[in-house]
């Protein structure tokens, strides 16, 4: 008899023609996460088109050159003859950022007087110019610092490398956890859309029928199959970004796969919450979609989480995008303590536990609401009808 209003109830909701919860459970997400691949496929940042004013035609000039030629993150573009050439081919977008060599560059370097080294580079492309900036800094301070040693002609070529990422390229670290933000933010709003149906077509009534009058039925119906499709779909797209890097040994997946299976666990218990605090769809999915929305930003994955403001620290706590980021991070160096991981799982355990508790109690006073409400509703019309 369950098993019966349970198969009934998940056939109801999830099999009658609604086009729109499998865009947002399936091919939303997947799509997504497919499109996100491809854009970050390339390697990691390299031969960024920069330009050189040389006023100063001197040995040390040339070996800086020389070296920045031998960067693999820069490629010197232009041998502009003033700034001027550089400024408008910055502004034409031929080239990322400049360097002038001064008059007099090295004769103030040999009297020990630390010559300026003007860098110039595109407001526009905050990252890129980041990457160049820094690899002049870096090259620059080299050789101002072997000036007065035996060194070869020749400068050494550099060659980049990625602690858990062979590859060097970004499918291979950040799109992991651009996907699994993806899902992270799905199942929020997949949650607040299964749990809010009911409520926004007045079928809560009809929706018990089908369960067999058990309100528990019914939210296990919701909720265990979005849950399981959103984290076979997350699985797979992890599994197709990660066969870039190392394979991961069983303790590692199970690890991994685990940690995202209470992430969505969480998130669609988060998004339940949202209606039943605000009992309308369009509210908890706009709430689903404020908070989901710029997880990955405050996750710790693009900036240090202990860099932050302590508020916006105890918010990047409370997300679960953050701890899975976390152990996913961890499972990518491979050879790793587990137990350093045990701490973020617990939470997340801890997180659906909480979440999916809270989430099943406010839905069940809704459901109580809309029932009475239903109710009142079949009597008026049957009262207008006799009239």
């Amino acid at each position: 008899m369950v098993l019966n209003g349970l198969l009934k109830t998940v056939r109801k909701i999830y099999f009658s023609h609604n086009v729109v919860l499998w865009m947002i459970l399936t091919v939303l997400p997947i799509s997504v996460s497919l499109f996100t691949m491809g854009m970050f496929s390339s390697e990691i940042v390299q031969h960024v088109p920069i330009g050189v004013v040389k006023q100063d035609n001197s040995q040390l000039a040339d070996k800086l050159e020389s070296k920045l030629r031998s960067s693999p993150v820069l490629n010197i573009k232009m041998a502009c003859a003033d700034m001027g050439e550089c400024e408008h081919a910055v502004i034409r977008g031929e080239i990322q950022a400049f360097i002038v060599f001064p008059n007099d560059m090295e004769r103030r370097a040999l009297r020990l007087e630390a010559p300026v080294i003007p860098v110039y580079s595109s407001g526009q492309n905050y990252l890129t110019n980041m990457f160049a900036t820094k690899e002049i800094r870096s090259v620059l301070a080299a050789v101002g610092s072997e000036m007065f040693t035996a060194q070869m002609e020749d400068p050494v070529k550099v060659q980049i490398h990625s602690v858990g990422n062979q590859k060097s390229n970004y499918q291979g670290f950040l799109v992991l956890g651009l996907v699994t933000a993806i899902f992270h933010l799905a199942a929020m709003i997949v949650g607040a859309y299964v749990a809010s149906y009911p409520l926004r077509d007045h079928r809560v009534k009809e929706m018990i029928g089908y369960a067999g009058g058990s309100r528990f039925t019914l939210w296990f119906a919701s909720v265990f199959p979005m849950n399981i499709i959103l984290w076979l779909e997350s699985l797979g797209c992890y599994a197709y970004c990660h066969r870039l890097l190392a394979p991961l040994s069983f303790e590692e997946f199970v690890m991994t796969a685990a940690a995202q299976l209470f992430m969505i666990a969480a998130c669609s218990g988060a998004g339940i919450v949202f209606v039943g605090i605000f009992g309308l769809m369009r509210m908890a999915t706009g709430a689903a979609g404020i908070i989901g929305s710029p997880a990955f930003a405050f996750a710790g994955q693009t900036f240090p989480v202990m860099a932050m403001p302590f508020a916006v620290r105890c918010f990047a706590f409370i997300l679960p995008l953050t701890h899975v980021l976390m152990i996913q991070s961890t499972m990518m160096l491979g050879d790793v303590d587990m137990a350093s991981t045990w701490h973020s799982m617990e939470i997340l355990i801890a997180m659906a536990i909480f979440w999916n508790i809270l989430g099943a109690f406010l839905m069940s006073m809704r459901w109580k609401q809309h029932v009475r409400l239903e109710t009142k509703r079949e009597e008026a019309a049957k009262l207008e009808a006799q009239a």
